[in-house]
């Protein structure tokens, strides 16, 4: 009887006071929606007031992990590279959320750290025009070292 009684006492005692808001947008604007357990009071909180203050130790330890994991992703996302501009030379301007960087293919081939930073699509882009370019000017080379012969004086015949 007394284990059902204390079963009873810890599902009504929580010893976190908030816990976090998951539905969507978990995170709007850098702020997240902290509830109160047992009331319906919200609470608004950005991550600095959540890690720099006492706040901290108020929240469910899930919900900090969760919301660690959700900084990290986005931090990531930041942290890519996407093409912002073309040009005509077959080079691009690539821009993330912190820096903004002109590249070619080649370089591209140099700089293994960048590869890393940059959106597949955009890597697939890139490499793409390259060999487009590389590809036109070796055709180039071609037709200016070698005449292509034209056939003289062969007649086709219709076979049926």
């Amino acid at each position: 009887m007394k284990r059902i009684f204390q079963l009873i006492k810890k599902a009504f005692n929580h010893r976190y006071i908030y816990s976090l808001q998951k539905f969507p947008p978990i995170k709007k604007d850098g702020i997240y929606i902290l509830k109160e357990v047992g009331s319906h009071t919200c609470i608004k909180a950005s991550t600095e007031d959540i890690l720099q203050t006492e706040f901290i130790y108020n929240i469910d330890p899930y919900d900090l992990i969760y919301i660690m994991r959700f900084e990290e992703k986005e931090l990531k996302e930041k942290q890519k590279f996407l093409i912002t501009e073309k040009k005509r030379d077959a080079s691009f301007i690539i821009q993330n959320g912190y820096s903004r960087r002109h590249i070619d293919g080649k370089e591209l081939l140099t700089d293994h750290h960048i590869v890393k930073k940059i959106d597949p699509q955009s890597l697939v882009k890139i490499a793409y025009m390259t060999g487009l370019k590389d590809g036109r000017k070796i055709s180039e080379q071609i037709k200016k070292s070698e005449q292509v012969g034209t056939a003289k004086g062969q007649n086709l015949k219709v076979i049926k």
